[in-house]
């Protein structure tokens, strides 16, 4: 087996085998796009122009068209979870990965050699990928000191308490990223918050691609510029400041370590929900996963020479992050 077959390019591609290169741009025969978070689709209108095909879940492939990205049909492939496709003699197989809708891992494997890429996930709910040669893996939490110290459905019911109390004064504003809104959606609406969700008309197309995905109803969801009385307005978190407003404001986002929840300033609150594993569902993926070497995604993840480090002097795998 040769380093080759699975590296990080300068540009945040990941490359597997000799045929695939997932999340950025090389001149390989296939993009695949593991989800549509900006920085997962580098470069995709040049992978639409000049690969062969670019792959990827339906849902995944169904969001990049309601975002603008037009894939003609000849060159799309959509595959299904667990359900291998051989192109030129290599086997592409997409795993789950929790993260947002449609998000997926990605392994390469002949008789020679088998090697995977997590992209974004957390734990639990994303199944490792096994006996692998070389593992890629991201690491947005990429150090101790980065760790939360608080489990995920403390954070969830901290901002549903939010939302509960904030609703009886009036709407509220919840600021996030694609993908992750829409986990929000399915989040409150199986916990019972019936209020009315106002979207653009983007984010109602993603909710419907959401509702498959998750397989619960998303609605009364609707699209208007219009303020309503007891509603819950979703805004991308690029929009997010924090100056007055007469509505409660929240902003989701998995930098926040102080607390599962804080309030900055009046009825404007910080929520630490974060789509990313914490350093140690990092370190526990890599434990359960047993392979034989690491390369940390050093384009996209925090401190990734220290996970790296973390990894061979306490799993005893090697490890590097790349690019170095």
């Amino acid at each position: 087996m040769e380093s080759i077959k699975a590296r990080v390019t300068r540009s945040g591609a990941i490359l597997l085998g000799s045929n695939f290169t997932v999340d950025g741009h090389s001149s390989r025969p296939v993009r695949i796009v593991t989800h549509i978070h900006a920085d997962h689709i580098l470069e995709l209108e040049k992978s639409i122009r000049e690969c062969t095909l670019v792959a990827g879940t339906s849902y995944t492939l169904e969001i990049l068209d309601i975002l603008g990205y037009k894939i003609p049909m000849d060159k799309m492939l959509s595959l299904d979870y667990w359900k291998p496709i051989e192109i030129l003699g290599e086997a592409l197989t997409l795993v789950p990965a929790r993260h947002i809708v449609g998000s997926s891992q990605v392994l390469v494997e002949t008789r020679d050699y088998r090697v995977g890429y997590t992209s974004d996930f957390k734990m639990p709910g994303t199944p490792p990928l096994m006996d692998l040669d070389i593992l890629v893996i991201d690491a947005t939490y990429g150090s101790p000191h980065l760790q939360r110290k608080w489990a995920d459905w403390e954070a969830m019911a901290a901002l549903i308490n939010i939302v509960e109390e904030s609703l009886k004064k009036g709407s509220v504003v919840i600021y996030a990223y694609h993908g992750k809104i829409q986990e929000i959606m399915m989040e409150l609406r199986i916990r019972g918050i019936k209020e009315s969700f106002i979207v653009d008309l983007q984010g109602l197309k993603i909710a419907r691609v959401a509702e498959k995905f998750y397989n619960v109803k998303l609605d009364p969801i609707m699209t208007s510029s219009d303020e309503y009385t007891n509603s819950i307005i979703f805004r991308h978190a690029s929009e997010y400041n924090e100056s007055k407003s007469k509505l409660t404001k929240i902003l989701v986002t998995g930098w926040e370590l102080r607390a599962p929840a804080i309030e900055v300033k009046d009825n404007i609150y910080r929520v630490s929900f974060s789509d990313h594993a914490t350093f140690k569902e990092i370190i526990d993926y890599v434990r359960e996963a047993k392979p034989k070497q690491v390369i940390v995604d050093g384009t996209r993840g925090t401190a990734t020479k220290i996970t790296a480090k973390y990894v061979e002097k306490i799993l005893g795998i090697p490890a590097m992050s790349q690019p170095s």
